[in-house]
């Protein structure tokens, strides 16, 4: 009898034994076939300990961002590697958020590439003008996504057998634009941060200038067509003068629909601007000079006070990133400083 029930509490034994590493088998596999669930607090927690131990983490994507543009709107789960854009504005938007266009139109007052941008857009290919954009040379580049404005309209279809295209209104305000390439490129926080700091500089030039400038008027002119145009306060540009700093335009310059307006030069000392900003470049140089060389305009109160700041028509009024934004704000703060 001894032996039998030392067999049996043996077998008996070895049973329990199998059946528990049966159950630790099937434990392990269950973790495997759920093991989507709970990923993202597994890689929180992994996070927190790369974090603590000063580690690299790889930057994620963030969740999935639409954008609403003029032809509807579009979603984005990756950032797009390749990027065209069609208007120069947005390269300068681009570069600001540490990226590189793969490909860009030229500015056709600059006659290339915005010397403001320096070396940064390095040897991108050069997709013709703003008015009338490469589509070949865009083929050729196998773009992600193209970013265009309301002006290139008609060739919409065409882009959108080449790549997804966004259609953004070319007058947009330039922060707002800045808060969308942040998010179709994963750089949301870097574009808010971007769009802070340029309202704290507004703010601490504003007040640098208030006492200095009070009772003054400022108007930004820009000799053209054997006239004169006078960019009123609904001009972009003017926006920067009147609405961000605060600065006086002359009666004649207020205007809340036209963003410009033509004036003569035997009209010009009824603007009675104590300072004037004076875009120029080399389609109008000539001109410039002939008014120059007049006695209405030795005579206008800027122009005898020494207060005419002559500055770059396509910077100032062709470029709406941050980058071009910020260098017309340093400009201005050299000029009236």
């Amino acid at each position: 009898m001894y032996p039998k029930i030392r067999f049996l509490w043996i077998f008996s034994l070895l049973v329990s034994l199998v059946m528990f590493l049966g159950a630790c088998s099937d434990s392990s596999n269950q973790g495997s076939d759920n093991a989507g669930v709970g990923t993202t607090n597994q890689s929180q927690v992994n996070n927190d300990e790369s974090v603590n131990s000063n580690s690299v983490v790889e930057p994620v994507l963030a969740a999935p961002f639409t954008i609403q543009h003029l032809k509807g709107e579009m979603t984005f789960e990756n950032v797009p590697k390749k990027i065209v854009v069609l208007d120069v504005q947005y390269a300068d938007q681009m570069l600001a958020l540490g990226f590189q266009p793969a490909g860009s139109v030229v500015a056709e007052t600059d006659n290339g590439l915005p010397p403001y941008l320096g070396d940064k857009m390095g040897n991108i290919p050069l997709l013709g003008t703003y008015v009338e954009p490469n589509l070949e040379g865009i083929i050729a580049i196998e773009p992600d996504l193209i970013i265009a404005t309301e002006f290139h309209d008609e060739i919409y279809e065409d882009l959108l057998k080449i790549a997804p295209t966004i259609l953004l209104e070319r007058n947009e305000d330039w922060q707002s634009v800045l808060l969308k390439f942040g998010g179709i490129l994963n750089k949301p926080q870097e574009a808010q941060e971007l769009v802070d700091g340029y309202k704290q500089k507004i703010s601490d030039l504003k007040t640098a200038l208030t006492d200095k400038m009070k009772g003054q008027t400022v108007a930004l002119i820009r000799p053209r067509d054997e006239m004169i145009r006078l960019q009123t306060t609904s001009h972009r540009t003017s926006q920067i003068l009147y609405d961000d700093l605060g600065l006086t335009p002359p009666k004649m310059a207020v205007n809340s629909t036209d963003s410009s307006m033509m004036i003569s030069l035997e009209v010009t000392p009824e603007l009675a601007a104590d300072h004037m900003f004076l875009l120029q470049d080399d389609t109008n140089l000539e001109l410039t000079t002939e008014f120059q060389n007049t006695s209405i305009w030795k005579n206008l109160n800027a122009v005898k006070a020494n207060q005419v700041y002559v500055e770059n028509t396509a910077q100032w009024i062709g470029y709406y990133g941050p980058i071009a934004i910020n260098l017309i704000v340093d400009q201005i703060a050299d000029a009236l400083n």
